[in-house]
């Protein structure tokens, strides 16, 4: 059951872990359709991982232009925008 509430919590939806269940209550014959849907579950958690991890680090950049701003290390003609191109980011 623990086992469950992991994929669950990687993002698997319910009709992917009813068919998870059914698969591991049909026996080592299933095998196979078993570790076929982990392994998408995984690349789609992974995917979704890279998504949020661009996401804070946006978040962190725009904190730090704040800061800049704020102790003035950084001009009031630069844009978030271009502190972001400065970085090597784009929006």
């Amino acid at each position: 059951m623990r086992f469950l509430l992991h994929l669950k919590n990687t993002g698997m939806s319910m009709v992917q872990l009813q068919q998870y269940v059914l698969l591991r209550s049909q026996g080592d014959n299933t095998i196979a359709e078993r570790l076929e849907l982990l392994m998408q579950t995984r690349e789609n958690f992974l995917q979704q991982q890279a998504r949020l991890q661009h996401h804070l680090q946006i978040l962190n950049n725009k904190i730090d232009w704040y800061q800049q701003r704020q102790q003035g290390l950084l001009s009031e003609q630069v844009s978030f925008a271009e502190y972001l191109q400065q970085l090597g980011h784009n929006l």
